[in-house]
């Protein structure tokens, strides 16, 4: 089974009971340095990132993506890893920073992959997204697969959308992050 195109035992219980809610976040280079300092120790990595969730002028840059992620990440890149740059990076960044995969999912994006997935948002339209979600591979759909998921989908893609574009005006980082 899977998450957001991520491998799960197949003893896991169904996808849809571990999806978690799904947080963006906008770093500049001074508050990347402790996240990039942590990777290895996934315990200090959270705690990091939760401090930064409690950081009221930290959280107002960041963008939620509830549970939107998972079948966002599923149309837009269904071969996880092996998917096409940038469309992969919109969920799944461009590299993992967590060490436990069972426990959590946190990504990073620089300033130059963040342009190119900011780029990659602005050519993507709702009916490009629609078509990708229609193709997406039945063993990656959520139960709640169809009309009502995809408006559900989209909603939050419009504010990834600008959340990118905002991020690469600035040049920030972008760290994704959800627990499993």
């Amino acid at each position: 089974m899977v998450v957001g195109a991520r491998s799960l035992a197949p003893d896991t219980p169904k996808r849809r009971e571990l999806v978690e809610l799904g947080l963006h976040f906008r770093l500049d280079d001074e508050q990347i340095a402790p996240v990039l300092e942590a990777v290895g120790d996934d315990q200090r990595l959270r705690s990091v990132l939760s401090a930064y969730e409690e950081d009221e002028a930290v959280y107002a840059r960041a963008c939620e993506t509830d549970k939107a992620w998972d079948p966002i990440a599923c149309a837009l890149a269904p071969a996880a890893e092996e998917g096409p740059w940038p469309a992969r990076g919109v969920i799944g960044g461009a590299r993992a920073l967590q060490v436990d995969d069972d426990e959590s999912w946190i990504t990073h994006l620089d300033p130059l992959e963040v342009a190119d997935v900011a780029g990659y948002l602005r050519e993507l339209d709702d009916l490009q997204f629609s078509r990708l979600y229609a193709q997406m591979p039945e063993e990656l759909r959520n139960p709640e697969y169809g009309p009502d998921e995809e408006r559900y989908a989209l909603t939050w893609l419009t504010a990834l959308r600008q959340f990118f574009a905002a991020a690469d005006e600035e040049r920030a980082h972008v760290v994704f992050t959800v627990s499993l």
